[in-house]
């Protein structure tokens, strides 16, 4: 079934859709979950989670969306949602087995940001991809990059302008 079909489905109450909809995604988001949680049981609670609001509030789901977009979306805000929950309750000391709760956030905010990130800047296109890898995490001067590319440096930095715009805005909406 396409996702338009699954969509068109979820949205008439069709419990066919919503399951398949589950088997095809379900794996894919606990492994992204338990990548950044490191808890495959919480893992899976999280994405459980999201599937219910899924289909709680399916009467909202726009057919023109890609769900698996959608689904990565919502994963990714519990993901956040459920590791500011484990700060706020002190939890955290915990997890990571110590008592300096403030640096371990800290540790864990930079590591959660970081493969967040990395997850955004695959779906970026192509190009712009290799731009902004180059020039953030390679630290190469946009000449270089251009060269390397064979493109002009003001394709250079228009790409490293629409990747860093692209990549504010999925994380002001997970925020």
């Amino acid at each position: 079934m396409t996702e338009k079909k699954l969509i068109t489905g979820l949205r008439n109450g069709d419990m066919a859709a919503y399951e398949e909809a589950f088997h095809t995604y379900y794996p894919r988001f606990v492994h992204f979950a338990d990548y950044i949680v490191r808890d495959i049981a919480l893992a899976k609670d999280i994405v459980q989670n999201v599937f219910l609001k899924v289909w709680r509030f399916r009467s909202r789901l726009d057919p023109d969306l890609s769900l698996g977009n959608y689904l990565y979306v919502l994963t990714k805000r519990e993901v956040l949602n459920q590791l500011r929950s484990r700060k706020i309750t002190g939890s955290l000391s915990e997890v990571t087995g110590t008592n300096d709760a403030g640096s371990q956030a800290r540790r864990m905010d930079s590591q959660v940001d970081m493969s967040l990130l990395r997850e955004e800047v695959e779906l970026l296109p192509e190009q712009r991809r290799k731009v902004f890898v180059m020039s953030r995490f390679q630290g190469l001067p946009n000449k270089e990059i251009a060269q390397k590319l064979s493109i002009s440096e003001k394709t250079v930095e228009r790409h490293i302008t629409l990747a860093g715009r692209q990549l504010r805005e999925l994380f002001e909406e997970s925020y």
